[in-house]
Protein backbone atom coordinates (compact mmCIF):
# COMPACT_ATOMS: atom_id res chain seq x y z
CA UNK A 1 0.00 0.00 0.00
CA UNK A 2 1.73 3.61 -0.88
CA UNK A 3 1.07 6.00 1.92
CA UNK A 4 2.14 9.57 1.73
CA UNK A 5 4.97 11.60 4.30
CA UNK A 6 4.05 11.06 7.96
CA UNK A 7 2.64 14.44 9.87
CA UNK A 8 3.92 14.25 13.79
CA UNK A 9 2.75 16.97 15.65
CA UNK A 10 3.91 19.48 17.76
CA UNK A 11 4.45 18.68 21.42
CA UNK A 12 2.20 21.20 23.66
CA UNK A 13 3.50 23.02 26.86
CA UNK A 14 0.46 21.85 29.91
CA UNK A 15 -1.53 24.71 30.71
CA UNK A 16 0.01 25.21 34.32
CA UNK A 17 3.04 26.10 33.11
CA UNK A 18 1.59 29.07 30.83
CA UNK A 19 0.09 29.97 33.82
CA UNK A 20 2.99 30.31 35.96
CA UNK A 21 5.03 32.04 33.12
CA UNK A 22 2.52 34.86 33.08
CA UNK A 23 2.33 35.38 37.16
CA UNK A 24 6.25 35.33 36.96
CA UNK A 25 5.89 38.29 34.30
CA UNK A 26 3.22 40.24 35.91
CA UNK A 27 5.04 40.07 39.36
CA UNK A 28 8.64 41.37 37.58
CA UNK A 29 6.61 44.14 36.09
CA UNK A 30 5.26 44.99 39.65
CA UNK A 31 8.56 45.39 41.01
CA UNK A 32 10.16 47.74 38.45
CA UNK A 33 7.17 50.04 38.92
CA UNK A 34 7.17 49.86 42.96
CA UNK A 35 11.20 51.29 42.85
CA UNK A 36 10.35 53.81 40.20
CA UNK A 37 7.88 55.08 42.15
CA UNK A 38 9.55 54.48 45.18
CA UNK A 39 12.69 56.35 43.70
CA UNK A 40 10.47 59.41 42.53
CA UNK A 41 8.95 59.98 45.91
CA UNK A 42 12.26 59.73 47.61
CA UNK A 43 13.31 62.58 45.33
CA UNK A 44 10.35 64.39 46.02
CA UNK A 45 10.49 64.22 49.86
CA UNK A 46 14.06 64.19 50.33
CA UNK A 47 15.29 67.21 48.01
CA UNK A 48 16.83 69.96 49.35
CA UNK A 49 15.02 73.51 49.96
CA UNK A 50 15.64 76.43 47.54
CA UNK A 51 14.37 78.87 49.48
CA UNK A 52 16.78 79.15 52.31
CA UNK A 53 20.87 79.48 52.92
CA UNK A 54 21.75 79.68 48.85
CA UNK A 55 24.24 76.76 49.54
CA UNK A 56 21.60 73.85 48.29
CA UNK A 57 21.41 72.85 52.36
CA UNK A 58 18.47 71.63 53.66
CA UNK A 59 17.24 75.02 56.40
CA UNK A 60 14.76 74.76 59.75
CA UNK A 61 12.16 76.64 59.94
CA UNK A 62 11.53 77.94 63.45
CA UNK A 63 8.22 78.48 65.01
CA UNK A 64 7.04 79.18 68.47
CA UNK A 65 5.33 76.61 70.34
CA UNK A 66 1.80 77.57 71.74
CA UNK A 67 -0.60 75.56 73.21
CA UNK A 68 -4.45 75.91 74.52
CA UNK A 69 -6.32 75.60 77.74
CA UNK A 70 -9.89 75.68 78.23
CA UNK A 71 -11.46 79.00 80.21
CA UNK A 72 -14.37 79.16 82.02
CA UNK A 73 -16.92 79.34 79.17
CA UNK A 74 -15.45 76.01 77.68
CA UNK A 75 -13.45 77.79 74.70
CA UNK A 76 -9.90 77.34 74.14
CA UNK A 77 -7.61 80.46 75.31
CA UNK A 78 -3.39 80.35 73.39
CA UNK A 79 -0.79 80.49 75.43
CA UNK A 80 2.78 80.38 75.61
CA UNK A 81 6.10 82.15 76.02
CA UNK A 82 5.16 85.03 73.53
CA UNK A 83 1.26 85.70 74.88
CA UNK A 84 2.92 85.38 78.63
CA UNK A 85 2.98 89.17 79.76
CA UNK A 86 5.69 89.49 82.78
CA UNK A 87 4.46 89.82 86.44
CA UNK A 88 4.64 93.07 87.61
CA UNK A 89 5.45 94.45 90.85
CA UNK A 90 3.04 96.19 92.70
CA UNK A 91 5.22 99.62 94.38
CA UNK A 92 4.46 99.71 98.37
CA UNK A 93 3.71 103.14 99.41
CA UNK A 94 6.85 103.24 102.19
CA UNK A 95 8.95 100.52 100.86
CA UNK A 96 12.08 99.18 103.27
CA UNK A 97 14.47 96.03 103.05
CA UNK A 98 13.33 93.12 105.12
CA UNK A 99 16.64 93.22 106.53
CA UNK A 100 19.04 96.06 106.76
CA UNK A 101 22.70 95.86 107.25
CA UNK A 102 25.57 98.36 108.02
CA UNK A 103 28.19 97.95 104.53
CA UNK A 104 29.78 101.48 105.45
CA UNK A 105 32.56 102.19 108.47
CA UNK A 106 32.31 105.15 110.07
CA UNK A 107 35.60 107.59 109.73
CA UNK A 108 36.88 108.82 113.03
CA UNK A 109 34.60 111.52 114.15
CA UNK A 110 32.26 111.20 111.52
CA UNK A 111 29.00 108.85 110.77
CA UNK A 112 28.84 107.23 107.45
CA UNK A 113 26.19 105.79 105.07
CA UNK A 114 26.03 104.94 101.47
CA UNK A 115 28.18 108.04 99.53
CA UNK A 116 27.83 110.31 102.39
CA UNK A 117 29.08 111.46 105.88
CA UNK A 118 28.93 114.06 108.19
CA UNK A 119 30.34 115.43 111.83
CA UNK A 120 27.74 114.30 114.17
CA UNK A 121 27.33 117.45 117.20
CA UNK A 122 28.67 116.83 120.39
CA UNK A 123 25.18 116.97 121.58
CA UNK A 124 23.84 114.02 119.90
CA UNK A 125 25.74 111.68 121.99
CA UNK A 126 23.39 108.57 121.57
CA UNK A 127 24.28 106.69 118.46
CA UNK A 128 21.24 104.36 117.24
CA UNK A 129 19.73 103.53 113.39
CA UNK A 130 17.24 105.43 113.08
CA UNK A 131 13.38 104.75 113.27
CA UNK A 132 10.46 105.53 110.47
CA UNK A 133 13.10 105.19 107.90
CA UNK A 134 11.72 104.47 104.18
CA UNK A 135 13.42 102.88 100.78
CA UNK A 136 17.23 103.14 102.64
CA UNK A 137 19.58 100.82 104.29
CA UNK A 138 23.32 101.28 105.47
CA UNK A 139 21.82 103.82 107.85
CA UNK A 140 23.62 105.09 110.74
CA UNK A 141 22.58 107.91 113.04
CA UNK A 142 23.04 109.94 116.10
CA UNK A 143 20.69 110.92 118.50
CA UNK A 144 20.02 113.96 121.41
CA UNK A 145 17.43 113.64 124.15
CA UNK A 146 14.78 116.22 124.22
CA UNK A 147 12.66 114.70 127.75
CA UNK A 148 11.56 111.16 128.48
CA UNK A 149 11.14 109.29 125.62
CA UNK A 150 11.67 111.77 123.03
CA UNK A 151 14.85 112.30 120.76
CA UNK A 152 16.33 114.37 117.96
CA UNK A 153 17.64 112.56 115.53
CA UNK A 154 19.96 112.68 112.65
CA UNK A 155 21.01 110.29 110.02
CA UNK A 156 23.04 109.18 107.11
CA UNK A 157 22.71 106.33 104.58
CA UNK A 158 21.94 105.13 101.01
CA UNK A 159 19.14 104.78 99.15
CA UNK A 160 17.36 101.20 98.57
CA UNK A 161 14.29 101.58 96.42
CA UNK A 162 11.97 98.37 96.32
CA UNK A 163 13.08 95.86 93.72
CA UNK A 164 10.91 95.56 90.45
CA UNK A 165 9.97 99.26 90.80
CA UNK A 166 11.73 101.99 89.24
CA UNK A 167 13.88 104.65 91.21
CA UNK A 168 11.82 107.79 90.86
CA UNK A 169 15.09 109.80 91.09
CA UNK A 170 16.14 112.44 93.93
CA UNK A 171 13.58 115.06 93.98
CA UNK A 172 10.63 112.47 94.23
CA UNK A 173 12.55 110.04 96.90
CA UNK A 174 13.33 112.78 99.23
CA UNK A 175 9.44 113.66 98.81
CA UNK A 176 8.82 109.82 99.68
CA UNK A 177 10.91 109.62 102.64
CA UNK A 178 9.51 112.90 104.12
CA UNK A 179 5.78 111.90 103.51
CA UNK A 180 6.46 108.05 104.54
CA UNK A 181 8.68 109.64 108.09
CA UNK A 182 5.40 111.66 108.62
CA UNK A 183 3.20 108.53 108.61
CA UNK A 184 5.36 106.28 110.54
CA UNK A 185 4.12 104.78 113.34
CA UNK A 186 7.09 106.64 116.12
CA UNK A 187 5.52 109.45 117.50
CA UNK A 188 4.36 108.03 120.23
CA UNK A 189 1.22 109.51 122.51
CA UNK A 190 0.64 112.49 120.23
CA UNK A 191 -2.61 112.52 118.20
CA UNK A 192 -3.65 115.83 115.83
CA UNK A 193 -0.29 115.16 113.44
CA UNK A 194 -0.63 117.43 110.40
CA UNK A 195 1.56 117.63 107.68
CA UNK A 196 2.91 121.44 107.41
CA UNK A 197 5.16 124.27 105.02
CA UNK A 198 6.39 120.99 102.68
CA UNK A 199 9.20 121.96 100.48
CA UNK A 200 10.90 120.51 97.66
CA UNK A 201 13.91 122.52 95.91
CA UNK A 202 17.16 121.34 94.15
CA UNK A 203 20.65 122.00 96.05
CA UNK A 204 24.31 120.72 95.24
CA UNK A 205 26.21 120.04 98.68
CA UNK A 206 30.04 119.30 98.12
CA UNK A 207 29.73 119.42 94.25
CA UNK A 208 26.90 116.53 94.59
CA UNK A 209 23.89 117.45 92.97
CA UNK A 210 20.61 116.63 94.30
CA UNK A 211 17.24 117.83 96.34
CA UNK A 212 16.23 118.54 99.90
CA UNK A 213 12.62 118.30 101.28
CA UNK A 214 11.85 120.10 104.18
CA UNK A 215 8.30 119.94 106.60
CA UNK A 216 7.21 120.71 110.01
CA UNK A 217 5.15 117.80 111.60
CA UNK A 218 2.65 119.56 114.48
CA UNK A 219 0.70 117.52 117.19
CA UNK A 220 -2.59 119.23 118.21
CA UNK A 221 -2.03 117.22 121.62
CA UNK A 222 0.82 115.27 123.56
CA UNK A 223 2.48 114.99 126.68
CA UNK A 224 5.75 117.02 125.91
CA UNK A 225 6.97 119.77 127.54
CA UNK A 226 9.65 121.29 125.52
CA UNK A 227 8.12 121.13 122.32
CA UNK A 228 4.97 120.68 119.99
CA UNK A 229 6.14 120.09 116.61
CA UNK A 230 9.01 118.56 114.60
CA UNK A 231 11.49 119.64 111.94
CA UNK A 232 12.01 117.56 109.15
CA UNK A 233 14.99 117.89 106.39
CA UNK A 234 15.60 114.81 104.01
CA UNK A 235 18.55 115.65 101.03
CA UNK A 236 19.47 113.13 98.69
CA UNK A 237 22.12 113.40 96.77
CA UNK A 238 23.85 111.90 93.88
CA UNK A 239 27.15 110.24 94.78
CA UNK A 240 29.92 108.07 93.22
CA UNK A 241 28.32 104.83 95.56
CA UNK A 242 25.01 105.91 94.06
CA UNK A 243 22.13 108.03 95.45
CA UNK A 244 22.06 108.46 98.86
CA UNK A 245 20.39 110.40 102.08
CA UNK A 246 21.15 112.90 104.86
CA UNK A 247 17.77 113.86 107.40
CA UNK A 248 17.58 115.50 110.72
CA UNK A 249 14.23 115.13 112.76
CA UNK A 250 14.61 118.11 115.04
CA UNK A 251 12.39 119.01 117.92
CA UNK A 252 11.37 122.73 117.33
CA UNK A 253 11.88 125.32 120.17
CA UNK A 254 15.14 123.08 121.27
CA UNK A 255 17.59 125.54 120.78
CA UNK A 256 20.82 123.36 120.96
CA UNK A 257 18.87 121.00 118.63
CA UNK A 258 17.72 123.47 115.73
CA UNK A 259 21.70 124.61 115.85
CA UNK A 260 23.20 121.38 115.79
CA UNK A 261 21.11 120.28 112.99
CA UNK A 262 22.36 123.11 110.91
CA UNK A 263 26.27 121.93 112.08
CA UNK A 264 25.48 118.34 110.99
CA UNK A 265 24.27 120.00 107.76
CA UNK A 266 26.83 122.53 106.84
CA UNK A 267 29.74 119.47 108.15
CA UNK A 268 27.92 116.90 105.23
CA UNK A 269 30.22 115.44 102.19
CA UNK A 270 30.67 112.85 100.21
CA UNK A 271 33.00 110.37 100.35
CA UNK A 272 36.65 111.32 98.33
Amino acid sequence: MHTGPQYTPTPQRPAGARGSALLIGALSFAVVFLLIVSVTVGYLVLRPSRGGGGDGGATASSTSATSTEPTADGSETATGSESATPTEVEAERCWSPSTTERTSQNPSGKLRGGGLQFIPPAVYDQRAAPSGVSFANDLQGAQARVEDSWYSTMFVGTIEWQPGVEYPGAEAASQAIVSCFYSANIWGDTSGRSLEDEVTEPVTIAGLPGYRTTAVITFAEDDLERTDATELVVVVLETDQGPSVFGTETAVGVTKHEEAADAAYDSLTGIV
